[in-house]
């Protein structure tokens, strides 16, 4: 017999456990209640082979508690950090949490790294709460391929005009522009929930079965119930969108093809991590009908591919001997097709992006192709 977890206690604060109804969300999960949620164990215990593949998944450990995190033990270098001014950043672990204080000699302040926002296959970022209603965005961030600290993306240029300003980038957790629920609920499977001390709590860590599938307790009782048909209909499958629809889907946290009058800069790198946008440009994307997608080459309940090789399959099913650009790329047999028409873009040192609009680069740029993949001019 499958188990449903039972609902979450009450928290003894004023919305304590409910659901927060900000628009922005990657799933529609306001229109469900927490306990529609099951969690990823109670589907593991039906699909075990897909959740032992997929708890390995960057998506599944896409948040943590920084404690708790995989590679905590990197998370309290042994030497002061610093920067300009004179500041001076200090790590120490302190019973289950990871702690931070910031000097110039003069002043202090000090916050508890909560979360870790990344499963570290190239960073993590810190986020905690700085006071009721409001998050910090730590200033430094964990960069596994030289093992050490360096500034967050888009705080290098930060200015500190005090030490509690040196900590990081504030934001509000409610308002007009509620950024930091959105990176909790992208990070996270189902609503998010408000825990003492407004701080926000999320209903499963991680990107877990629900966050793709929908709440999966209605799915449970059909298959306990034995309901034939209404299991398949009872549970959501992204495989069956069509090819927008899913771009739009993904998109929903990795970022989906611009909307009419929506203009991109494309020779910004740092925009080349929305893969579903710079895929919807590809002809590769466009001529097939739209049926070159996300999930063509990336399993979802499996850890990303590394090898560049592997994903020559897909290319080849439609590249073949006869139809272009097979003649131009014989001359570099010995180079997966995505080395030279999906080039890595590098917008800061130790952070890189492979770029999804498919094509013929030239030059020195990887950020735009100089022609389609199909042979036409862009």
């Amino acid at each position: 017999m499958l188990a449903i977890p039972s609902a979450r206690p009450v928290l003894p604060v004023l919305l304590a456990a409910a659901a927060i109804p900000i628009s922005a969300q990657p799933l529609e999960v306001f229109d469900h209640a927490p306990e529609d949620y099951v969690g990823a164990d109670a589907c593991g215990a039906c699909h075990v082979e897909q959740w032992e593949s997929q708890s390995a998944t960057g998506h599944a450990n896409s948040l943590s508690l920084a404690s708790k995190h995989r590679l905590a033990e990197f998370f309290v270098p042994s030497e002061w950090l610093e920067r300009p001014p004179g500041l001076r950043y200090g790590y120490r672990a302190d019973g289950q949490e990871i702690r931070v204080d910031v000097t110039d000699q003069e002043e202090r302040a000090g916050l508890r790294l909560e979360w870790a926002f990344g499963a570290g296959a190239q960073a993590v970022t810190f986020v905690g709460q700085a006071a009721e209603e409001r998050y910090l965005e730590h200033h430094f961030s964990y960069y596994s391929a030289t093992n050490s600290f360096a500034p967050t993306p888009g705080h290098r240029n930060q200015p500190a005009a005090s030490v509690k300003d040196a900590l990081g980038v504030y934001y509000d957790t409610f308002g007009a522009d509620p950024t930091i629920m959105r990176c909790f609920q992208c990070h996270s499977t189902g609503p998010l929930a408000l825990a003492e001390g407004v701080a926000l709590d999320p209903h499963e860590p991680g990107v877990r079965c629900e966050a793709c599938h929908g709440p999966g307790r209605r799915h449970v009782e059909a298959v306990q119930a034995g309901a034939g048909s209404s299991v398949r209909e009872s549970i959501d499958n992204p495989r069956r969108y069509d090819g927008d629809a899913l771009l739009e889907f993904c998109g929903a946290c990795h970022r989906p093809p611009a909307s009419s009058g929506v203009v991109l800069d494309w020779s910004d790198p740092w925009n080349v991590r929305h893969q579903p946008i710079y895929l919807s440009q590809s002809a590769c994307y466009q001529g097939s009908g739209r049926s070159l997608v996300c999930m063509n080459c990336h399993e979802p309940h499996a850890p990303l591919t590394r090898g560049l090789e592997k994903y020559d399959e897909e290319c080849l099913k439609c590249h073949t001997a006869t139809v272009r650009p097979a003649e131009t790329c014989r001359q570099a047999p010995a180079r997966a097709c995505a080395s030279c028409h999906m080039p890595v873009v590098t917008p800061q040192a130790n952070l890189h992006f492979t770029n999804h609009w498919i094509g013929v680069y030239g030059g020195s740029s990887p950020l735009r192709p100089r022609v389609s993949a199909s042979g036409s001019s862009r």
